[in-house]
């Protein structure tokens, strides 16, 4: 059963289901399938959402920043 068998839907899933996806098919090396982009893009732009707009310090980083 594949990670994202064992996973709902990347849009419905838990931060940390989707973590857990994303490291086991690291640890059993399949970071070149589609299963391991999917999976990584989710989580990015998960973070991207999070932190797109959140101040560090005095400064404020915007999407534009880091895309």
């Amino acid at each position: 059963m594949s990670a994202i068998d064992q996973a709902p839907e990347a849009a419905l899933a838990s931060d940390s289901t989707l973590l857990e996806g994303l490291f086991q098919l690291t640890v059993t090396g399949h970071t070149q399938d589609w299963e391991f982009e999917r999976l990584n893009n989710a989580v990015y732009e998960r973070l991207l959402s999070s932190y797109a707009m959140e101040e560090i310090g005095s400064a404020k980083i915007s999407k534009s920043m880091v895309g």
